[in-house]
């Protein structure tokens, strides 16, 4: 092999000068500086999660207005009972009590599964009444506490038909509210 000339010394000299600055860059200047740009993205982070995190705290008073707020007006839409098959009995008695108010008594009154989960309740009633009696029920109903949802309503006016005049109606109609568990305070 032939010995290199001056200038092809120098390329070389270059050469390893630009690779040692390359190696230089990639094994110490690099993630030295990454780190430092790292760890200034992590500070504006931080910065950004403590300014969330103050107006979070600043708003808890207004959020535990609300919440408090909120929670004495659960009654007024669902029923408050132990257990499902107590918010049922309370759903049936309320249903009973709204038919005596109105002078009314259920011909047939059957809990039935509701599509709404295990945290409703779901009656099915069959009555006769006339067509004003029935729109006072089911305004009370849908007006009053806990909230009901009337899934169904059929009418059968059969004996107006045949009598040729204003008859009672046949009724059969579903409800359904809503009940969540509370718990009983000990004696």
């Amino acid at each position: 092999m032939k010995p290199l000339t001056a200038r092809e010394r120098r390329l070389v000299a270059l050469g390893l000068l630009v690779l040692a600055i390359g190696a230089l860059w990639l094994l110490v200047l690099g993630p030295l500086i990454g780190g430092f740009i790292d760890r200034a993205q992590e500070r504006r982070d931080l910065w950004a999660a403590y300014q969330r995190n103050e107006r979070l705290i600043s708003s808890l008073p207004a959020l535990r207005a609300t919440a408090e707020a909120q929670a004495k007006l659960a009654p007024r839409f669902v029923i408050g009972a132990p257990n499902d098959a107590l918010a049922a009995q309370a759903f049936t008695d309320r249903l009973r009590k709204v038919l005596e108010d109105e002078g009314l008594a259920a011909t047939a009154m059957e809990e039935i599964p509701g599509e709404g989960g295990a945290d409703s309740v779901k009656l099915r009633v069959d009555l006769t009444l006339t067509l004003t009696q029935l729109y006072e029920t089911v305004r009370r109903l849908q007006s009053e506490d806990a909230y009901v949802v009337v899934d169904y309503l059929s009418i059968a006016a059969d004996r107006s038909l045949s009598a040729g005049r204003l008859a009672p109606l046949d009724v059969r109609l579903e409800i359904s509210t809503a009940w969540r568990a509370t718990v009983r305070a000990k004696p």
